[in-house]
């Protein structure tokens, strides 16, 4: 059996799915810890331990969903895929000082991950990103209502 095919099963199976989404979860936690002011240096070298540890499991599990890909285009053309490895190698990314911020929230932004492993929460953002879009026209018949409703304000204004 080739690699590619191997991969794609360990990605389409159910363990692996929950893998990552109890992984995202417990990163959440690492980093909602790690905002803590912690006395204790072994407790907190133990958090940056564990903080790379989910580095390391993320960078394993979309190179797993990268190389089961049959054509790695249609991995590109995913947007799901290109908002993981976003997340992913913004954590590969070293900060320091004001940096440091913008590096939590990236990590804690691993935590919207899971709406990529789960069909539901994927389905209803979708939804909602499609009815923002039909709102926008809404908002601009809204616009043209309003406008010619105040032209013709200002015509009746005149008359009298």
């Amino acid at each position: 059996m080739a690699l590619d095919k191997r991969l794609a099963l360990v990605k389409d199976s159910k363990l692996f799915q929950v893998s990552v989404t109890l992984v995202i979860l417990f990163s959440s936690l690492v980093v909602g810890l790690n905002t803590y002011n912690f006395d204790d240096g072994i407790f907190l070298n133990t958090l940056v331990g564990l903080d790379y540890l989910v580095t390391v499991f993320f960078v394993i599990e979309i190179s797993v969903r990268f190389f089961a890909e049959k054509n790695k285009v249609l991995f590109f053309k995913d947007g799901w895929n290109i908002f993981d490895l976003t997340i992913v190698v913004s954590s590969l990314i070293p900060a320091s000082g004001s940096s440091l911020l913008v590096l939590r929230l990236l990590r804690l932004a691993r935590l919207l991950r899971i709406i990529s492993f789960m069909p539901e929460l994927r389905f209803v953002i979708e939804a909602l990103v499609d009815s923002l879009k039909k709102s926008f026209y809404v908002l601009i018949l809204i616009f043209i209502l309003l406008y010619i409703y105040m032209e013709l304000q200002g015509l009746f204004c005149l008359k009298k």
